[in-house]
């Protein structure tokens, strides 16, 4: 993270070196894509990450979706299987999640 985002967010701690490469640094061969975004977005991730450290964000950004895209599977093909997650079941999993 740069200075400037580093000044003007106080209260949010730097991440590590380690937890921002988690994606961008795993071995094995990497492939090189070019990306379209609003200018804004990619403005406020700068901000954020620092203009060195944007593949990075974005390859973890990947694979966070992706890991969200997975989990809606698991739970589609559960209720393939079983019917509708009922509010009971949902409201368990929250309080679960939540003493976790």
């Amino acid at each position: 993270m740069n200075a400037a985002a580093a000044s003007a967010m106080p209260d949010r701690e730097e991440p590590s070196r380690a937890a921002l490469y988690v994606a961008h640094d795993e071995p094995g061969p990497k492939v090189k894509k070019a990306i379209t975004m609003p200018e804004q977005l990619a403005a406020e991730i700068d901000t954020h990450v620092g203009r060195g450290e944007f593949s990075a964000f974005m390859a973890r950004a990947a694979q966070h979706w992706l890991a969200l895209m997975k989990t809606g599977e698991i739970v589609d093909e559960y209720e393939r299987q079983h019917g509708p997650i009922s509010d009971e079941r949902l409201e368990q999993a929250r309080r679960r999640w939540h003493d976790a």
